[in-house]
């Protein structure tokens, strides 16, 4: 990954729970934009408005820098509960201006 970053990438996309919130703020908070794909099946499909709310602000908290940034994306699929998706669009909304 350094390697990848020293080369000149500017944005890597990298899924949350799958890479670890910790190891992905350790590696790429402050170097390099994050495209950072959202919890897809297990927090957001099964979890409360609060757990969710809770994962998006310990997102951007731990990997949200001026310096690099961090995008966040979400792939909605079937079987997501609309209050879910809510929370969801609620907390990336709360969170957008983090660090502005």
């Amino acid at each position: 990954m350094d390697d990848l970053i020293d080369g000149g990438v500017e944005v890597i996309n990298l899924q949350d729970l799958v890479n670890g919130i910790d190891w992905i703020a350790g590696k790429f908070a402050g170097r390099t934009c994050v495209d950072l794909d959202i919890d897809r099946q297990c927090i957001t499909v099964n979890g409360t408005p609060e757990q969710i709310d809770n994962l998006i602000r310990e997102e951007v908290c731990k990997i949200a820098r001026k310096e690099g940034g961090l995008m966040m994306i979400y792939g909605l699929y079937p079987g997501v509960p609309l209050r879910n998706i809510k929370a969801l669009m609620d907390a990336m909304s709360k969170y957008a201006f983090y660090f502005s």
